[in-house]
């Protein structure tokens, strides 16, 4: 997708999705690295600060953290974040005793930031039980690249989170009215600022009822009823097709292994969905509310 489109909710599972495997795939990293002394560190005390130790452990993921995954840096760097750690332990002994955990916004963020590293190391460990060995890697190439040349499409859409409203704007369309005009005017969304443009996209980047409703367009065409996806219900125009030359494996094998572990994330989450008790407490939050 072009790198100068609006944000849209359909690019939001391109940011999104993939930060629970990012998450987990830069700690599988770090802990490959460190394996061989994972015990050591895990007891191994740097310092003491009014009683409470800083681990070697706690300062090789800061510095994992802050410089993009690098665990061997020169000591006087390595110092350096040792000290980035005490700042930021006295700073949080200094709230503690505050009761600054007491604030509402402070609490939800705590819960939020415990939640997120339980589920990315929940995510860690599902990666590293079950890798994703290359010959599935070869199998998803062969299946996206290996038939007909790849084909990535040009399109617009509203989106709006009413099919009733949709479907009036399909038939207001029909009716020889300005996709772009209906576009800025009514889509829900940051691409109404373009008129619903999306750019160029290949058919991987959006979610399944949006990418196989476009491919069963030919350029002019808008679907004749709305496309429903979790983001609301889209129309949609496909403006232009070109095909494109196969990547070489090397070049995507990284990507793949990324979209097969989020299905995997995916498929899991679909399953603790199904066996967890919801209850939606907001009148706003119930599933059939739109």
């Amino acid at each position: 997708m072009s790198t100068t489109m609006s944000f849209s909710p359909l690019t939001a599972l391109r940011l999104t999705l993939p930060a629970l495997a990012l998450g987990a795939g830069m700690g599988m990293a770090q802990a490959q690295e460190s394996a061989d002394g994972a015990d050591s560190a895990e007891v191994e005390v740097l310092a003491e600060i009014n009683g409470e130790t800083i681990t070697a452990r706690e300062l090789d993921q800061l510095v994992s953290q802050q410089t993009q995954g690098q665990s061997e840096i020169p000591p006087p760097q390595r110092r350096q974040f040792l000290e980035e750690i005490i700042n930021l332990m006295l700073l949080a002994q200094a709230g503690d005793a505050a009761g600054i955990d007491e604030n509402p916004d402070v609490a939800a963020q705590l819960n939020n930031d415990r939640r997120r590293t339980l589920a990315q190391g929940f995510v860690r460990q599902l990666t590293e039980t079950e890798p994703v060995a290359e010959s599935v890697l070869r199998d998803r190439y062969d299946e996206i690249y290996g038939g007909e040349a790849p084909r990535e499409y040009k399109a617009r859409h509203i989106l709006v989170s009413d099919g009733e409203q949709a479907a009036a704007l399909i038939d207001r369309l029909d009716s020889g009215e300005a996709f772009v005009e209906l576009a800025g005017q009514y889509s829900e969304d940051g691409t109404s600022r373009d008129g619903g443009d999306l750019g160029w996209f290949a058919p991987g980047d959006m979610v399944e009822p949006f990418s196989a409703a476009v491919a069963e367009l030919e350029p002019g065409e808008v679907t004749d009823e709305p496309v429903e996806t979790r983001f609301g219900f889209h129309v949609i125009r496909l403006d232009d097709t070109r095909e494109t030359d196969a990547p070489a494996f090397s070049d995507v094998a990284g990507q793949l292994r990324m979209s097969i572990v989020n299905e995997r994330i995916q498929a899991e989450l679909g399953s603790l969905r199904e066996e967890a008790d919801i209850d939606y407490e907001a009148a706003w939050a119930q599933p059939d509310n739109g």
